[in-house]
């Protein structure tokens, strides 16, 4: 018996899974994917041969784990009392030994060198291991070892396949990859792309026990408007326009609710999707909105804390008695998401456009959304670096046979124009204006603060007030000035889990309630909760930053003003509390310089769309280090800069390394409870689903702070846990009394 798989269990019990198992259940998975998506694969122009060449790599790739030196590395996992083998001291990881078993390609009936070579690759390294054995290493496993083992594997027989008496050991220079042209040839191949990115997929989801594909959603456009029509609408003619364009890409630029993201999903159709925003809580709340139009069985959730969003999310649908089975259900779901396996999927930006840097294993992204649509929403949100990345992530994918949509109220000028050059130009729609007079500016020559008499006045006519800077720092400043004004609350970053997730709460059941209230907020808002608030007080930030902050303002149906009407924004344009280092300082100065011109003046969406213009035009700001940083990154990426891993792919997506920490007085308060989450965390004896729970009960009493913020001299390190000697206040959130050793001078 050659085991391929040992799944542990509670109390120390295991189940083994044995090499003929694991390939029957790939085989199955990829009957699965065909049946499902052959004929999404039939545009993509492959050849003839793809399918067969996949199933071959599903049989062949974890051959090598028949290796005598496998095994006892098993035996020796699971205590098996048995005489152990004496072979090399060090392992040849199997995926280089499975090429081995391959027969000549005139026996796998394949018509060209470059498919062979293509098979070859795409199992000699559906793993990243490291080479750290000889060319003799190599050639004597196969010769004295795997050679005596052909026997073993005549179960493929079945598959309608062989293994030569004769193993092929002469392929050790192939896998330098530095230096083999034939490698070098074939690596963006959009075939090899897929072939090698759909193994991964299918060896990971059946690992898992998971279907590599779940059934599609059944006539989506009608549960679309089935679900407009239950909202007391119908589809709009820009929305049914979306159809047309199906098989394009396609840029919509349309009005803060409008009706985009239906837009979206009309264009979307019956295909596999991936919807992606900027932030975790705006893709929570898409989640929610599209379980409700085509079921939670049919849509995923993909961000960095999807595990446990999901965790509430199912808990809720079961009652008490039934608990474990709510946070069985969020585990299974959240694992679906990760293998790529629903239909739609609700995503932060980072977890599909990292492949841009070709990590190891990155082609299980690119050939997934080969035969997918992906859809990214609100992309003025993202720093210049970022929006490089992503731009130049589309152009590979729609290279390679993907679509994609862009949707935005403010597109940028540049974007297009970047965008208008790839192979596959994009269909630009719209603008979709709403023509309703929302948003009355007053740009005030004074800071935040010195508006207290303004802000008191709407606070004491009963209105609900925004108050948005740019740092945690400046809204704790405000915050302890207006707390006497009367109801006055306050939401920005760096509020443990706990706290942020109740404001967040709180700051969408605040607009409904009667009674005035001031939330002094930061720019996590911009794109993250649907709020309609009645009044806007912001420091000047970037055009595209504050024609976000203002769609909180006046947002819903109907709510419109009038020229004999005060302002509802109310923009402090005055040494912005960032002092310029999240806002690229000739950017803001653009955008005061647009902005005098409608000071006490009503500004429709039509005028918004010509200041962005104005502001973001190719030439007038390819001097600014923001454009230049835009081209920088994009040219890094023209070069083919890459990195090895994901993780280190996430940290140059996100441009930043964060530190999970416990503000000190919030650990010594819950210290019996925090220590109670640690010791299930650790112990490997309990079932998975109590260790999630205890992780989540654990995140609860974190909070995120940048890295490079931080004064080593301020964390310290308890039982595995960083904490960090600052004051933390459910108020306030986390502080400093001492603002020159402040972390947090320009955190939002």
């Amino acid at each position: 018996m050659t085991i391929a798989k040992v799944f542990f269990k509670e109390n120390g019990q295991f189940e083994i899974e044995t090499l003929e198992q694991h390939t029957d259940n790939l085989l199955k998975n990829y009957e699965n994917f065909k049946t499902k998506y052959e004929g999404d694969l039939s545009r993509l122009e492959l050849g003839k041969n793809f399918l067969e060449l996949l199933r071959i790599a599903c049989i062949f790739h974890d051959l090598g784990k028949v290796s005598s030196a496998f095994q006892n590395k098993v035996k020796r996992l699971l205590k098996k009392n048995e005489e152990f083998h004496k072979d090399q001291s060090e392992e040849i990881p199997h995926n280089f030994l499975s090429v081995a078993f391959l027969p000549d390609q005139n026996l796998l009936n394949l018509s060209a060198d470059e498919e062979y070579y293509k098979l070859f690759y795409a199992i000699a390294f559906h793993h990243d291991r490291k080479i750290n054995f000889t060319e003799q290493d190599l050639k004597k496993v196969i010769n004295e070892d795997l050679s005596k083992k052909i026997e073993e594997l005549s179960w493929i027989k079945k598959y309608g396949l062989s293994i030569s008496e004769n193993l092929w050991d002469n392929y050790y220079k192939l896998l330098d990859l530095n230096s083999s042209n034939i490698f070098n040839r074939i690596r963006r191949d959009r075939e090899f792309i897929l072939l090698k990115g759909l193994l991964h997929r299918l060896d990971h989801s059946s690992s898992a026990h998971l279907p590599v594909e779940t059934e599609k959603i059944e006539e989506p456009r009608s549960k679309l408007v089935s679900y407009i029509k239950d909202n007391g609408s119908t589809l709009k003619d820009f929305q049914k326009e979306a159809e047309k364009y199906s098989d394009k890409n396609v840029i919509l630029t349309a009005s803060t609710g409008i009706g985009k993201t239906e837009f979206a999903l009309n264009w979307i159709g019956e295909q596999k999707a991936f919807y992606t925003l900027p932030v975790r809580v705006s893709v929570n709340a898409m989640y929610e909105r599209f379980a409700e139009i085509f079921g939670p069985e049919k849509v995923g959730l993909l961000h960095s804390d999807s595990l446990f969003y999901n965790l509430d999310f199912f808990s809720n649908k079961y009652d008490i008695w039934e608990e474990d089975s709510g946070i069985e259900e969020g585990i299974h779901r959240t694992l679906l998401s990760r293998q790529l396996s629903l239909p739609i999927t609700v995503t932060t930006a980072d977890q599909m456009f990292t492949s841009v840097f070709k990590w190891r294993g990155y082609e299980k992204i690119y050939g997934t959304l080969m035969y997918s649509k992906v859809i990214i929403d609100e992309p003025q949100s993202y720093s210049p670096q970022i929006l490089a990345m992503i731009i130049k992530s589309l152009e590979e994918i729609s290279d390679l046979g993907g679509k994609f949509c862009i949707i935005s109220a403010t597109n940028h000028p540049f974007v297009l124009d970047q965008l208008m050059r790839i192979n596959n130009k994009p269909e630009i729609i719209g603008p979709v204006l709403d023509n309703g007079e929302r948003h009355k500016l007053k740009i005030e020559d004074s800071e935040i603060e010195d508006l207290t008499l303004t802000i008191k006045k709407y606070y004491d006519e009963g209105k609900k007030i925004i108050v948005l800077v740019n740092t945690v720092n400046k809204a704790q400043e405000v915050f302890k000035k207006f707390k006497e004004i009367g109801n006055v609350k306050m939401l920005h970053s760096q509020f443990i889990q706990r706290d942020r997730r109740n404001k967040e709460k709180e700051i969408m059941k605040d607009q409904k309630e009667s009674g005035p209230v001031i939330w002094i907020t930061t720019q996590i808002i911009e794109a993250s909760l649907n709020i309609d608030y009645d009044v806007l007080f912001t420091e000047i930030s970037s055009l595209d930053s504050l024609i976000q902050r203002m769609g909180r303002i006046y947002r819903g149906r109907g709510r419109y003003i009038s020229k004999s009407d005060f302002p509802n924004v109310f923009i402090s344009s005055v040494d912005p509390s960032d002092n310029f280092k999240i806002y690229d300082k000739e950017i803001v100065s653009f955008t005061k310089d647009v902005l005098s011109k409608y000071d006490a003046k009503i500004i429709t969406e039509d005028i918004k769309i010509e200041m962005m213009k104005n502001v973001y035009d190719t030439k007038r700001i390819e001097g600014t280090k923001y454009y230049k940083k835009f081209k920088e990154a994009f040219a890094l990426l023209e070069s083919g800069f890459e990195s090895q891993t994901k993780d280190e792919a996430q940290k140059l997506f996100r441009d930043i390394a964060n530190l999970l920490v416990i503000p000190e007085n919030v650990y010594i308060e819950n210290k019996e409870k925090i220590e109670d989450a640690l010791s299930v965390i650790n112990d490997k004896n309990q079932n998975l689903a109590k260790r999630v729970e205890a992780i989540k009960s654990f995140n609860e009493f974190t909070v995120s702070v940048p890295l490079y913020k931080v004064n080593r001299s301020q964390i310290e390190k308890k039982d595995k846990v960083y904490v960090v000697k600052a004051h933390y206040d459910q108020n306030m959130g986390l502080f400093f009394s001492n603002h020159d050793d402040d972390l947090f001078s320009n955190i939002i």
